[in-house]
């Protein structure tokens, strides 16, 4: 009983990489019969682990290969189903251990080789439930299972089945949640290989971010926790800025690449001119009414060292350079997206507000909008003009089509 994968065949699963993958049944003197489970594992900071488990049965053996990988104590059951004459689908559930209410996914896979598929499965059902470690999962796997089980509360209502039992519905989750991750794949690789990156968005129907479900034009969209989407607009004058701010699905500091810290820390000593730190860059985010995409982080960018009037030459091309070089993604600001910091600079020089980087924004965040803006001397008059500007040279993306 062996299943083998030859030296070039990799699978992926969420955000690893399994290669070298074998399966061999061993007899042991006295004990009968032992399964072996071998495999090589890459995570996504690239590391490599080999993996070698011997267990009792095939079940022991998948469990003990993944359970090292997960972040709680695991439990694994499944069932098979014949896909095709010489085809087997094995259905998985991978549960955490004593709580029958937490966390617990299902995954499919379908193979001629059976140990395999079992294997795949586990791994999927335990990426559904949520249960791998951070450098196992892919990066927006907790975004697309929270729209996994959006979806099936909507088909549930639809076709009247709202007490669907919980196994029943984990495993309907499971599935959306497969064709989610191949819709966003396919998505990324017609992104990264579209001669016109600056008609990408065009591709697809990203209306769900601009409309609410009745079909308005949304002003702002801070109820997500997905940051490609977070937009605080600027027809919010009576809110606080704290309140904008703790909604905003921020990186903590430590996640921020070096390199960044670098050029636009206050305290580093080739900082660029206009930097500020990171909570007063949160709090210009929130008075300008941008989001956090590249377009809205190179305008900011652009904004806050604009208001810092007297700019070289040298410093503003240099930082330009590091913004589309240097720069590792998702901080990287593209060539096509730079009008956007260009006319950032400008607005900076021509609105009101002078020095910001110089001016503990923070303490703004009490006050409401209309009064930190009036605070900080930045004209929306003059910032709206700009939008209108940036619209007409970066047109059909997502930041420039919510763009008042």
């Amino acid at each position: 009983m062996t299943g083998d994968l030859t030296d070039a065949t990799v699978l992926r699963i969420a955000g690893m990489e399994l290669s070298q993958l074998r399966f061999v049944r061993k007899k042991q003197e006295g004990t009968g019969d032992a399964f072996c489970c071998e495999f090589l594992l890459r995570g996504r900071k690239g590391a490599q682990r080999p993996v070698s488990v011997v267990a009792a049965s095939l079940e022991g053996a998948v469990l003990e290969a993944i359970q090292p990988l997960c972040i709680r104590p695991v439990e694994l059951t499944h069932r098979s189903l014949e896909a095709s004459q010489d085809q087997q689908q094995i259905v998985a559930r991978v549960q955490e251990v004593g709580n029958p209410q937490g966390l617990a996914g299902v995954g499919r896979y379908t193979s001629t080789d059976s140990n395999q598929a079992l294997l795949l499965a586990a791994l999927k059902a335990a990426s559904h439930a949520g249960l791998l470690h951070a450098d196992y999962r892919a990066n927006n796997q907790k975004v697309l299972r929270g729209w996994s089980g959006e979806l099936i509360d909507e088909l549930s209502q639809t076709l009247g089945r709202e007490n669907m039992p919980r196994d029943q519905r984990l495993e309907s989750e499971g599935i959306v949640l497969e064709y989610l991750n191949r819709v966003a794949s396919a998505a990324v690789v017609t992104a990264t290989n579209h001669p016109r990156p600056d008609s990408i968005l065009s591709l697809f129907d990203t209306s769900v971010w601009l409309f609410d479900s009745q079909g308005r034009r949304r002003d702002a969209y801070t109820e997500t926790d997905l940051w490609l989407a977070w937009y605080p607009g600027v027809d919010n004058d009576d809110l606080t800025v704290d309140e904008v701010i703790r909604s905003m699905p921020a990186a903590p500091p430590s996640k921020i690449p070096w390199i960044v810290r670098l050029f636009e820390n206050p305290e580093s000593w080739i900082r660029f001119r206009g930097a500020v730190d990171l909570e007063d860059h949160d709090v210009l985010h929130v008075l300008l009414g941008r989001g956090l995409q590249d377009q809205d982080e190179a305008f900011v960018l652009g904004f806050a060292m604009g208001t810092a009037k007297k700019i070289s030459w040298f410093q503003y091309w240099i930082f330009k350079l590091v913004l589309a070089r240097l720069y590792p993604e998702p901080y990287r600001i593209p060539r096509f997206l730079q009008p956007a910091f260009n006319l950032g600079v400008k607005c900076g020089q021509a609105t009101g507000a002078k020095d910001l980087y110089q001016r503990p924004l923070k303490e703004l965040r009490m006050l409401t909008l209309a009064e930190a803006r009036r605070k900080a001397e930045i004209d929306m008059g003059t910032v709206r003009s700009f939008y209108e500007q940036e619209q007409q040279q970066i047109p059909f993306t997502i930041a420039s089509l919510r763009l008042p």
